[in-house]
Parts: C-alpha cells; structure tokens; sequence
C-alpha cells in the first residue's frame, strides 16, 4: 500500500448551486410560463408569439444543457514531494502537467484584456492557472500562497 502525503493541493472548479433534478424543474418552470404567456398572445389574435415561445424554451434548455456539461470542470495544483503537478479537467480535454519543483516558477502578468493571470512553469514551458473559475484578487493571494510552498526548503 502507498500513501502519498501532499505538501500543498489546490482545486478550483466552477459553483454548481443547482442538481440536475432541479435544473430540470426550473426549465420546466420556466417553459409552462413562456407557453402560458405564449398562449395568451395567440388567444388574443397574436399567434406568431407562439413560435418564439418555443425558440426561447429551446434556446434556455440548450444553455442549462451547456452549462451542466461544464459542471464537472476543474483546474488543481498539487505539490507532492518534488514534483508540481498541474491538471486542467474540461469538457473534452484533460492535460496534466509535471513540473520539478525546485525549477517551478509562479509569475502573475497583465493580459491584453487588462486582467491578471496566473502561469507555472519551468525551462520555458508555462501553464495559465485559474483563468475561468476564480477572480484577480484569488490569482494574486494564491501566486503568494504558492511562492512560499515552492521556496520552502525540503
């Protein structure tokens, strides 16, 4: 049996406030008042209101869809022994990536955008860290919090 002891493990990953059950309910919910007011309309002499009411009802179905296939999505960092560990989980891609952790470098850069963003890495490899799922305020504290764990000796 191995155990593995981390010195340090990060994982970011997006609020998931709503179970599938109750996404469910709310596109539901939300569809029974869009055909309602539709319907209403096309009682009243307006009946192309009713093809725009399934457009909408389609179109908010295909968003909460989208948003529950990113649901699982997530970014950590763990630093075990000698090693950096980066691993970026998606939709469809997964990566990790390894770095030594006495060459690891933390550095937070200004982008194009004017937002901060966090990269590791080392021997001219870099890895953007944390860019969907938390804020610059997060990217700073945590370059910090990482700088003091990769400069600790051993």
């Amino acid at each position: 049996m191995a155990i593995l002891i981390t010195d340090f493990k990060i994982t970011v990953m997006p609020n998931n406030s709503l179970s599938v059950k109750n996404t469910i309910r709310l596109v539901m919910g939300l569809a029974v008042m869009s055909m309602l007011v539709g319907i209403g309309f096309a009682l009243a002499g307006a009946w192309m209101v009713l093809p725009f009411a399934g457009l909408e009802i389609v179109a908010i179905a295909y968003a909460f869809y989208i948003i529950h296939l990113h649901s699982a999505d997530f970014e950590s960092i763990t630093i075990l022994d000698d090693d950096v560990i980066i691993e970026t989980n998606g939709y469809k891609y997964s990566s990790v990536e390894k770095f030594q952790r006495y060459w690891a470098r933390v550095s937070v850069r200004k982008q194009a955008d004017g937002k901060e963003a966090l990269f590791i890495g080392s021997h001219g490899k870099e890895v953007e860290f944390g860019r969907r799922f938390i804020n610059d305020e997060q990217r700073i504290l945590l370059a910090s919090q990482l700088k003091q764990k990769l400069n600790k000796s051993y």
